[in-house]
């Protein structure tokens, strides 16, 4: 609790704005929103007694979320993310691994900018860079990934805003202690092409000292009015493996289709699967272990009553396969996204 409210005061501190002698503020607070997700999910397992099929039900607290953004001089900006209810995945169940980011921009160049601190590691595709308090079902990539480390990484961005190309150099996903030696070599494009937009990354990710595994990642999205939906397609592969390609893939199409200025339906379905290796082998890719075969498809929809997106609620219903095994789930839940800024005014 101590922490929390050095946190809080924190965000306040920030707030204040500090003025240079010709009266333009040195650091500004652009953003500071609350985010909160609570759902209420049910299981049924096929194949189980009555009892055993309807087991796994109840209330829980997805997100609690506070993230800010602001300025600091004419070339320097600042990005913060912190879930306060739980650490996101990783080793050090610490406050700061409760930090989704925290880290720099120096925008030294129009076109060019270094970022360094915690940040997103630069692994390529659209599920991937979605919000997490926006995903109610994911692939099995999604679910076990560790998306967040420490870095750094050179950014460019184009005078038309259309191509950012990044090189970045952070903590490898998979350390599971400090100073462990082992890091992460990512290079990721994002193409704004009107309705077609890219998240195409190519990563080396050293998951034991010396050893490496390549992922080839390509985030295709469609955005028209009203309508928007994606393709997402990695491909993994260890140096040590036979066959570079095919053996170990994530798959994820998406689509979501307003239906009215407050109503979005959605579907969704994965595939994830690796043959690189025989199950119970020295694993080379970390979060989709050997011999796995998961598929899953979802379905739903998304109420926005005050009419923007500061209040959903959500319906959706999915089936999940675990190597043969079958689960049914639904899936509802509240969400709020408030701008702390506003209610100043």
């Amino acid at each position: 609790m101590k922490k929390t409210l050095t946190f809080i005061v924190l965000c306040f501190v920030l707030g204040l704005q500090a003025f240079s002698q010709d009266g333009k503020p040195l650091i500004t607070l652009d953003n500071l929103k609350l985010s909160t997700r609570v759902d209420f999910t049910a299981d049924y397992h096929p194949g189980h007694d009555t009892v055993a099929a309807f087991t796994d039900h109840g209330f829980a607290g997805k997100y609690l979320v506070v993230a800010l953004d602001g300025t600091m001089g004419t070339r320097f900006s600042y990005h913060l993310r912190q879930r306060l209810n739980s650490p996101n995945i990783g080793f050090a169940n610490t406050f700061f691994q409760g930090t989704d980011w925290a880290y720099l921009n120096w925008n030294f160049t129009d076109n060019f900018y270094l970022s360094a601190g915690k940040q997103v590691v630069a692994i390529g595709g659209w599920e991937y860079d979605s919000n997490p308090i926006d995903i109610y079902y994911g692939t099995e990539f999604w679910n076990t990934v560790c998306c967040y480390e420490v870095g750094a990484s050179l950014n460019y961005v184009d005078n038309a805003g259309k191509n950012q190309v990044l090189v970045q150099v952070c903590n490898s996903p998979f350390i599971n202690q400090a100073m462990q030696s082992i890091y992460a070599y990512n290079l990721m494009w994002y193409g704004n092409f009107g309705a077609f937009k890219t998240a195409y990354s190519a990563n080396i990710i050293e998951y034991q000292p010396g050893k490496y595994i390549n992922y080839i990642a390509l985030g295709n999205k469609l955005q028209f009015k009203g309508v928007e939906m994606y393709l997402d397609i990695m491909n993994r592969a260890s140096f040590e493996q036979a066959q570079f390609f095919g053996q170990d893939l994530t798959a994820i199409y998406g689509i979501g289709v307003d239906i009215g200025p407050k109503w979005i339906v959605f579907a969704k379905a994965g595939y994830d699967f690796n043959q690189a290796q025989l199950p119970n082998t020295e694993a080379y890719d970390q979060y989709v272990t050997p011999g796995k075969k998961v598929d899953f498809e979802s379905l739903g929809f998304e109420y926005y009553p005050l009419g923007d997106r500061s209040l959903r609620l959500h319906l959706c219903g999915s089936h999940t396969s675990v190597d043969g095994e079958n689960k049914f789930q639904a899936n509802l839940g509240l969400t709020w996204k408030v701008d702390l800024l506003r209610l100043k005014k």
